[in-house]
């Protein structure tokens, strides 16, 4: 194989994975149903932690993802949505139990409303936003293979 073949393979393969992102993670050393039931503890904890009047739209149909290797997986929603954000803090407290947890999180501002965005090392991502008229809490489980 010549050098100019070599690169333009590499070239190649830098490529898919980039375009790839972070949906080629390795699921967690669990089974599929810890790796659920872990992520909707994060979604149960979060949603008390703040208090509230909460509507549960979690779906449990599951949504397609990729592993490594281009291997089909699946990965589980939820959505909890509340018209009730009483208090004050929301924002603060959800932060600093996700960072608890070891996930990362990034903070930002949509107009008036607070939005936290946090994923594990296994892929689950969790979204919190809160505002005077409302509190909104969603995410995607680890990519589990199907």
């Amino acid at each position: 194989m010549t050098t100019r073949s070599s690169l333009r393979m590499l070239t190649i393969a830098a490529v898919l994975v980039g375009l790839s992102g972070c949906a080629l993670q390795s699921p967690s050393p669990v089974t599929d149903a810890e790796a659920r039931d872990r992520f909707l503890t994060v979604i149960d904890e979060t949603q008390q932690l703040v208090g509230g009047v909460w509507q549960v739209d979690d779906d449990p149909t599951p949504r397609g993802c990729t592993l490594p290797v281009w291997v089909a997986g699946e990965r589980y929603p939820a959505l909890r949505v509340s018209e009730d954000p009483r208090g004050e803090g929301h924002a603060d407290r959800v932060q600093q139990a996700w960072e608890g947890n070891g996930l990362e999180v990034e903070r930002s501002l949509v107009g008036d409303v607070v939005e936290l965005k946090a994923e594990s090392e296994f892929g689950e991502v969790y979204l919190f936003r809160v505002s005077e008229q409302a509190m909104t809490l969603q995410g995607e489980s680890e990519c589990r293979p199907a």
